[in-house]
């Protein structure tokens, strides 16, 4: 495949070179040069370096000098991520589309970056000059570049797998560029992995929804069970002290689905099962780039931990029953003893008691050792708050008792910086589309805007993040981005950068 870069330094010049780039394949299939290694380790790196030379020069002058933070995102996003060829690589079952998938899909990752509500918003928007320039479209005011029908129809049918390809690439990217070596806890790679359900409804629900008996009030004062419908979702955040990213999500199955899958199975699956199914996938996936899996107190027991063991990988585990094992092991050795260690954080104004016992392997379905920690925090101002947490893995269970609190709590990031967020600002209480193709599409492209804002506003711009509200300084930057609309001086030439990917 050969590709052009045209050289300007000169006036009147013509000279053209041309620079043979492979075509992008799988980092892991076998590497074109015919080397007999993988992709990711023979050419991976010099194609990449070709082809964001070939990309800077298709990149706008005045992109390329803006202070605009839309403009310097993009340029970004382009330059650095390949967000053109990203896109490119989405595709759905509409046969001789009159509207191509690429417009449609770069349309919603805008929807997505800029925080607009609802496909129908997002249909008002493509009248506006601004945005049609935006999305790379000569503007044509109030006529609507295509309408929300063809933006649903597209959710409905777009393949998901090249969805979930685009995450793990804008990952590995990042990884090569050194993102995550910038901070870690205790020298480990931590995933945090938690259950989601964004929306529930009474009446609106898609054959792949999941089905609850809940209890009403009416208006009369009765009480009815009736039926509840809603989605849930298993979503994987990898950890950090600046930046926190989405590597994976997957579905928590209905009945339906899974009879399509299996026939074996009756019911509806549980969280549990689908997270397992994302350990899984984790491992297949990043394989050793992960060191630990962060989890709630459902994930407690033998069988994920006997799986995490398997893959290798460190396990820090809320536990909350007393009366179960291993805290109730733990718990009977430190009856009346006194703490085993002190610390005070002049930071967050903590003073910390630790209690700490390790090598108990009282857990029948378990054959490893298991390291528990209680840990009392009391502040001046607040009555004392207990952390219990189990640590399984030989290098996690070396770490410092306030190296693993600060790990275990650090859980929180993904209901802060992801559920919380996500709902407040990403409009995910929201239904885009209901059907189950479409939900997930939906969330896996604003997943993808997510990370790379993330990686934009603290990796490029280097934005300290605040503690108190990790989502104060994404949102005035989305807001800026948003204003920023307006001053783009032309069409964003997606096509031309989409020739030279």
């Amino acid at each position: 495949m050969g590709l052009t870069i045209r050289d300007h330094g000169l006036e009147g010049s013509n000279t053209v070179e041309k620079i043979a780039v492979p075509p992008r394949v799988s980092r892991n299939v076998e590497c074109h040069c015919g080397s007999g290694s993988k992709y990711k380790r023979c050419c991976l790196e010099r194609d990449e370096t070709l082809r964001r030379q070939v990309r800077s020069v298709a990149i706008p002058a005045w992109m390329l000098h803006s202070p605009n933070k839309l403009h310097q995102f993009e340029k970004y996003a382009c330059n650095v991520f390949a967000l053109p060829e990203l896109l490119a690589k989405l595709t759905d079952t509409r046969r001789a589309p009159q509207i191509s998938t690429f417009d449609v899909v770069n349309s919603l990752f805008h929807t997505a970056l800029l925080r607009i509500p609802s496909i129908n918003a997002l249909e008002g928007d493509l009248k506006e000059s601004d945005f049609q320039k935006l999305i790379g479209r000569n503007p044509t005011p109030d006529v609507k570049a295509f309408s929300a029908d063809v933006v649903a129809n597209v959710l409905d049918q777009l393949y998901l797998v090249p969805m979930r390809e685009n995450l793990e690439d804008v990952i590995w990217k990042a990884e090569r560029n050194k993102v995550f070596r910038e901070g870690s806890y205790g020298g480990l790679r931590c995933v945090a992995i938690d259950g989601w359900e964004p929306f529930a409804s009474y009446d609106r629900h898609c054959p792949h929804c999941l089905v609850r008996q809940v209890k009403v009030k009416r208006a009369g004062g009765d009480i009815e069970e009736v039926n509840q419908y809603y989605h849930r979702y298993v979503v994987a955040m990898l950890l950090g002290p600046v930046i926190d990213v989405v590597l994976a999500i997957e579905p928590v199955l209905n009945e339906e689905a899974r009879r399509d899958n299996d026939s074996e199975h009756t019911g509806h699956e549980g969280e549990l099962t689908a997270a397992r199914r994302l350990i899984d996938s984790l491992y297949v996936t990043y394989g050793s780039f992960i060191d630990a899996i962060v989890v709630d107190a459902l994930y407690a027991n033998g069988p994920v931990m006997t799986q995490l063991d398997g893959y290798g990988y460190g396990g820090f585990i809320v536990l909350k029953k007393e009366n179960n094992e291993p805290l109730k092991e733990a718990l009977a050795l430190w009856k009346d003893q006194p703490p085993c260690g002190n610390y005070d954080d002049s930071d967050k104004k903590e003073h910390i008691h630790f209690w700490d016992a390790d090598d108990i392997d009282t857990l029948d379905t378990y054959k490893g050792k298991i390291r528990v920690i209680r840990a009392v925090i009391t502040k001046s101002d607040k009555s004392a708050t207990t952390w219990c947490f189990g640590i399984i893995g030989k290098h996690a269970r070396r770490l410092s008792c306030q190296t693993a609190l600060k790990i275990i709590r650090a859980r929180w990031h993904i209901e802060d910086t992801a559920f919380n967020q996500w709902i407040q600002y990403w409009n995910f209480g929201h239904v885009f589309r209901h059907t189950s193709n479409a939900l997930l599409a939906v969330l896996l492209l604003w997943t993808l805007a997510f990370n790379l804002l993330q990686l934009f506003v603290y990796r490029r711009l280097k934005r300290p993040r605040r503690p108190k509200d990790p989502t104060d300084t994404i949102r005035h930057i989305v807001e800026v981005m948003l204003r920023d609309v307006a001053t783009l001086p032309e069409p964003i030439p997606w096509t031309a950068l989409l020739d030279t990917s």
